[in-house]
């Protein structure tokens, strides 16, 4: 399902425009739609828009990294404490991968 149509505040984000994610990105935005409303959204994302020493990625058009930033805002504000517990995670280098279901020490 499209970002536009399973996130309602997305949805008024974009008005009557449609999601980049969703017409180009399709494999990240149906990763975001798993991960949304639980802590591993947050390191999705950052994996998303971090670039590791040594790895040579592409990158996002303008327009891509508005809708990734503007969910990421969304998430913060629908579900309030989830970025700090993801934080706090990643630094005891511990947590849970929902989409490979393994846990990563």
């Amino acid at each position: 399902m499209p970002l536009k149509n399973s996130i309602k505040a997305f949805k008024a984000y974009l008005g009557d425009k449609e999601s980049v994610l969703d017409t180009n990105y399709r494999r990240i935005a149906d990763m975001i739609e798993l991960h949304w409303g639980y802590k591993e959204f947050y390191l999705y994302v950052n994996k998303l828009l971090i670039v590791e020493k040594g790895i040579n990625r592409q990158g996002f058009p303008l327009e891509a990294l508005e809708e990734i930033y503007a969910l990421q805002e969304i998430h913060e504000k629908i579900f309030p404490g989830m970025k700090q517990q993801s934080i706090n995670e990643a630094n005891s280098n511990t947590y849970i991968d929902r989409n490979q279901n393994s846990l990563h020490l």
